[in-house]
């Protein structure tokens, strides 16, 4: 702020004057933005047959029985600008598509929408960089009668918002470059060895992030899973829900527990991105650079603790953040929830190293650390966090003897209890609906389906691995495999720590960096066997019924091999500081020897991940217009609801039993309503189309009674009743009591520290 104060003197004139001018132009260009396009209407005779079969009459143009495009617009002339497009149709028997189609200048982006038997209206973006003058809608058809009377494209400002934000950003930037080549304002890296450490990051994030550098998306497994998340997130917000809890829109307006059952905390960010008028891929590129930065500077700052080396720190970091498992999470998976997690494993080594080695260094808050990455992999993947806690429980009882001593028991209870309370929004909703069985989880896993999900040994320590692939039965080897690997660089770096632990003169020279070599080298190696075909998965099967079970629940065998990733780098950087210690000269070239064994695999995988890859792109929720990729497999279904019912996806219609006569009818954002009167002497039950999972309430209609059949909400009318019946989800008062005791503790945490720093006392993480 003090250079601030300096920058805006009468000495710095010119600075003001170029701000006033940099804020003319983006207001002038935000008001023009926001009136840019204009709104087009298609009527029926507006659409032309676009082969012999089609029918053209008053209503729109029809094809029976016909596969391929049937029907196009005349010429449309649209200025650039963002636009909804609306079309409407009838469809009996098979589905179709609507497509744009802009042959001189290619450079619209919008969703390829599905045209599905089970609407009759459907609604995607369009994204206009330049005008043109002879644009068309396209529409085809898959079979069946496929009737299409028309459509509409509608101007929006998400145009507009996100010029003006771009434009600013880039004007900030070009500032701040500016007044610092002016020495107007400090450069905030001060020291050289500083600098190059940014810009060793810089490009180490860079190579990581190098798929991202396309107009489409680099399609991987779950994505259209999590780029639903992100719109069910938006539109939570966008209907008042905070923290949001169900997710409004998906299946058909249904309501389902993404956000309640799978945290999407770090994706609040994408969300209000999404509902200033990003578009969907755009918010998903920015996530994975974010995360990809966040996981660099997150691992650099705890390896630099630990070991207290910017080299061995830098080191550590490529090891990790270009690892294969992590890129295969990012691109060849799209596992948001795991990558994600990524990002907090370091924090969790770092903490227990601090609590069993440095507790005094730390401070009263030596146990920060690890309630910080404990409560990240809370926030991101449970199946991380449970593996995590596995491993956490194997080195606490192999360390008994520390562990149950003044000062670690009592920072492992501070950081275990600090962690629930901040995270206790949402663990209370997500242990209720577990707990209780709404939900179906589905997918029956145990130990023989884990056997069957490990990797060959072989595998795990390959170099290169091809950018696509799914996760194959043992029995087919590794044909059309993805890279299920930690590299070969891992395996060269637990030699290099044997090599240290064999020269005395090296081993000797360095006993904290020896112990934690140890543990992570031992942990680490425990995670390769758990994920490969030498453990026993099938003896437990066979045997211990109830572990197998609870071990199948982390699904595949595989995935043990991101906590062997951490371990496993940490344990090559303890080798780089034993022969800090010990063989200074060797240590530049085992560091570049293992930065190079890092880069040349990732260049290759990140090379073959874009090259395999479809070209897709998402603008909004229309282009995952499948409704079963919008859920997966479907794990949060409700749990009454019979597998293939024929309510799950395409019923959007209530249903009223003959003697509940009904005069209106309304359907909003996880709500449904309906003026009726019982003619019968006995109750009637109408059957709702929103999901029958614990938080609807009766707002309206006393007497009436909420129930479920085959997973959809019913809603018994007593006879005589005459009036307003209202359905509408509202949560239940312990969700925000425990809204109220996580939002205290995490305030509560950061007035302590504040008052630690004010008081001169140590309050380092």
């Amino acid at each position: 702020m003090r250079h601030l104060r300096q920058l805006f003197t009468r000495r710095n004139w010119w600075a003001a004057l170029l701000l006033l001018a940099e804020a003319a132009v983006l207001l002038l260009r935000f008001a023009g933005d926001f009136h840019a396009g204009q709104a087009v209407t298609i009527t029926p005779d507006l659409l032309v047959p676009y082969t012999e079969q089609a029918l053209n009459d008053s209503r729109g143009v029809q094809v029976q029985d016909y596969t391929g495009v049937f029907a196009t617009t005349r010429w449309i002339d649209l200025e650039p600008g963002s636009y909804r497009v609306s079309v409407t149709y009838v469809t009996n028997g098979g589905d179709g598509s609507a497509a744009f189609v802009d042959e001189i200048m290619p450079t619209a982006q919008y969703d390829p929408v599905t045209l599905s038997s089970s609407r009759t209206r459907t609604v995607f973006s369009l994204w206009m960089p330049h005008a043109c003058e002879n644009a068309q809608l396209q529409f085809s058809s898959n079979g069946g009668v496929m009737f299409v009377t028309g459509a509409e494209i509608i101007p929006t400002h998400a145009w507009a918002y996100v010029r003006f934000l771009t434009l600013a950003a880039f004007f900030l930037l070009a500032d701040w470059v500016l007044l610092v080549a002016l020495r107007k304002l400090p450069f905030p890296i001060k020291t050289l060895r500083m600098r190059y450490s940014a810009l060793v990051i810089a490009g180490i994030v860079l190579v990581a992030c190098l798929p991202l550098g396309f107009d489409y998306l680099i399609y991987g497994h779950d994505m259209s899973i999590h780029l639903t998340r992100i719109e069910g997130l938006k539109a939570g917000l966008q209907a008042g829900q905070f923290p949001v809890r169900m997710d409004p829109e998906i299946v058909n307006g249904k309501g389902y527990p993404f956000s309640l059952m799978y945290s999407d905390l770090l994706l609040y960010p994408a969300a209000v991105l999404r509902i200033i008028g990003f578009s969907l891929q755009q918010v998903y590129q920015l996530y994975v650079l974010g995360v990809t930065l966040a996981t660099a500077l997150v691992t650099r700052y705890c390896l630099k603790k630990m070991f207290g080396s910017e080299g061995i720190a830098l080191t550590g970091t490529a090891l990790y953040v270009l690892s294969a498992y992590r890129l295969t999470n990012v691109y060849v998976r799209a596992a948001v929830g795991e990558y994600s997690a990524m990002i907090f494993l370091p924090v969790v080594v770092y903490g227990f190293w601090r609590v069993y080695t440095q507790p005094k260094a730390g401070g009263r808050l030596a146990w920060l650390p690890l309630a910080v990455g404990f409560s990240g992999l809370l926030q991101t993947h449970l199946l991380t966090t449970e593996m995590a806690g596995i491993f956490a429980i194997l080195f606490c009882l192999a360390m008994l003897r520390r562990t149950f001593r003044r000062p670690v028991l009592p920072a492992l209870c501070k950081a275990a209890g600090a962690a629930v309370v901040w995270n206790l929004w949402f663990l209370v909703p997500m242990l209720q609906y577990m707990l209780s069985g709404a939900c179906r989880i589905s997918g029956k896993y145990d130990a023989s389906t884990l056997r069957d999900s490990a990797a060959h040994l072989g595998q795990i320590f390959l170099m290169f691995g091809q950018g696509e692939g799914y996760s194959q039965s043992l029995n087919v080897g590794l044909a059309n495999e993805m890279p299920l690997t930690i590299g070969t660089v891992l395996g060269l770096g637990v030699l290099l720590f044997f090599c240290c632990l064999m020269d005395p003169g090296v081993r000797e020279t360095d006993r904290n960096a020896l112990r934690l070599g140890g543990w992570t080298l031992g942990l680490g190696l425990t995670a390769v066997w758990l994920s490969s075909t030498l453990f026993p998965w099938y003896e437990i099967y066979l045997n211990v019924e109830w572990l197998s079970k609870l071990l199948g629940k982390l699904q595949f065998a595989w995935r043990f091999l991101g906590l062997a990733t951490v371990l496993l780098a940490v344990c090559c950087c303890c080798a780089l500081a034993l022969l800090r210690r010990g063989k200074a000269g060797w240590l530049r070239p085992a560091a570049a020897a293992l930065a190079l064994l890092t880069l040349l695999p990732a260049g290759l995988l990140t090379y073959e991940v874009c090259r395999n890859s479809e070209v897709v792109s998402y603008q909004s929720l229309a282009a995952i217009d499948n409704l079963a990729d919008q859920v997966g497999g479907g794990e949060y279904m409700p749990y009454g609801m019979a597998d293939g019912s024929p309510n799950a996806w395409e019923n959007t219609e209530p249903v009223f039993p003959a003697e509940l006569v009904v005069s209106s009818y309304t359907f909003g954002t996880l709500e449904a309503g309906f003026d009726c009167e019982n003619t019968s002497d006995a109750p009637a039950t109408a059957v709702l189309p929103l999901f029958s999972y614990p938080g609807y309430r009766l707002t309206a209609g006393e007497g009436a009674m909420l129930g479920e059949q085959d997973g959809l909400i019913t809603v018994t009318v007593p006879a005589g009743y005459a009036g307003s019946v209202q359905v509408q989800f509202v949560g239940f008062w312990f969700w925000r009591l425990a809204d109220l005791i996580s939002l205290l503790g995490i305030a509560g945490m950061a007035v302590f520290c504040r008052r630690g720093r004010r008081q001169g006392r140590p309050v380092r993480p």
